[in-house]
């Protein structure tokens, strides 16, 4: 197996870095910038026509949007053992789509930073927070209830809206009257694969 992952860890590669390293893969890094010329080349075109990052390249298999990729390999590498990262009954499947997508459409939206300035701080910052804080109630109601979103144990569900709910931007909201996904946060990012990726990356 050939895994190379391009992007810069200061971006939203970091995500694809993190799952790498929860799932013990061999990859070779590239850390090629977000604006770099080269992303607009042939040669990367051909393996993420969006020209942007993250994306990898897998055995000749181009792939890039981040929650993409990490539904990938969780899917190709995680299936198995006594507690898969990826679930394999529909059901449970579905649900950790379900919870990918509300991360990319009712969370990313309204806690990225861009260009280093939260999109809550900005014009649209009174509704952007109103949104983000009805996003995390969500996320309250059902972590209030179980430890997980979906099963018994951590999932790429999990990892996906938690990829979301970086600490840098979470640090730069009022997470008080979410107790329940601060907890949660807390049991994500304190996994080892976590902890070695931001030590690894991080600097």
């Amino acid at each position: 197996m050939a895994l190379t992952i391009f992007g810069s860890p200061r971006s939203r590669t970091m995500r694809t870095l993190w799952m790498a390293e929860e799932l013990g893969l061999d990859y070779e890094h590239v850390p090629i910038a977000w604006d770099d010329p080269w992303l607009k080349a042939a040669e990367f075109l051909q393996i993420n026509p969006a020209g942007a990052v993250p994306a990898i390249d897998h055995d000749g298999f181009g792939l890039g949007e981040s929650l993409a990729i990490n539904l990938y390999l969780a899917k190709m590498f995680g299936s198995g053992g006594e507690a898969p990262l990826y679930p394999t009954e529909p059901k449970a499947e579905a649900q950790a789509w379900q919870w990918t997508l509300f991360a990319q459409a009712h969370l990313e939206p309204w806690v990225r930073r861009d260009g280093g300035q939260p999109v809550y701080e900005g014009p649209m910052s009174e509704f952007a927070l109103t949104e983000a804080h009805n996003a995390l109630t969500r996320l309250d109601t059902t972590l209030a209830q179980r430890e997980w979103l979906v099963g018994d144990g951590f999932s790429v569900a999990d990892f996906n809206v938690a990829c979301v709910l970086s600490p840098s931007r979470t640090n730069s909201l009022d997470m008080t009257a979410h107790q329940p996904t601060v907890a949660w946060l807390s049991r994500c990012y304190g996994r080892p694969a976590a902890i070695a990726a931001r030590s690894k990356f991080a600097g």
